[in-house]
């Protein structure tokens, strides 16, 4: 009876040294080949490799505007046409290209929209929640906006198929 108990904890060590092999060479690999923007196709930067002062004019943003702490993890940049992908953009979800445009969750409502390019008026087929693109600070970082005073979801859905998520509002 001892014996299988060690069996599986060895089982059980061996699977965790391989996930580790193999889970966290493939996530510094993905992170040092990166994404292409899907507006410019320039390589897309994660927010912890720009410079400070572009991440705290970044940060200002989401606390003047949206009122919230955006995922940092979910934060990208492209540094050519001066766009940020937010933490409610679908590229932290997945980062392939997307072949119908840019995609992007509703930051009221979490609905999964499509064809969130610049220059395109972009309503919510949900809550008819309007959006546009806005440059912001400085440094001319544009964003994904929703209305001014929007009452906005605490924190992304965490699927890529339409509604889902955490649902607490700031």
């Amino acid at each position: 009876m001892n014996d299988s108990i060690y069996i599986w904890i060895e089982i059980l060590w061996y699977t965790l040294l391989a996930v580790l092999a193999v889970g966290i060479p493939a996530k510094l690999l993905v992170n040092w080949i990166r994404f292409p923007c899907q507006f410019c196709n320039e390589k897309i930067e994660l927010f912890k490799r720009i410079d400070f002062y572009e991440q705290r004019d970044i940060l200002d943003y989401f606390r003047q505007y949206e009122n919230r702490e955006p995922d940092q993890g979910g934060l990208f940049v492209c540094t050519k046409c001066r766009t940020v992908h937010d933490d409610f953009s679908g590229e932290k979800k997945s980062w392939d290209v997307d072949t119908y445009g840019c995609r992007t969750f509703c930051k009221v409502c979490g609905l999964l929209l499509i064809g969130c390019e610049p220059d395109r008026e972009v309503v919510c087929d949900d809550c008819q929640t309007p959006y546009q693109w806005r440059q912001h600070g400085r440094y001319g970082y544009r964003f994904f906006t929703p209305p001014s005073g929007a009452r906005l979801l605490a924190k992304a859905p965490d699927r890529l198929d339409g509604h889902g998520g955490t649902y607490f509002f700031r």
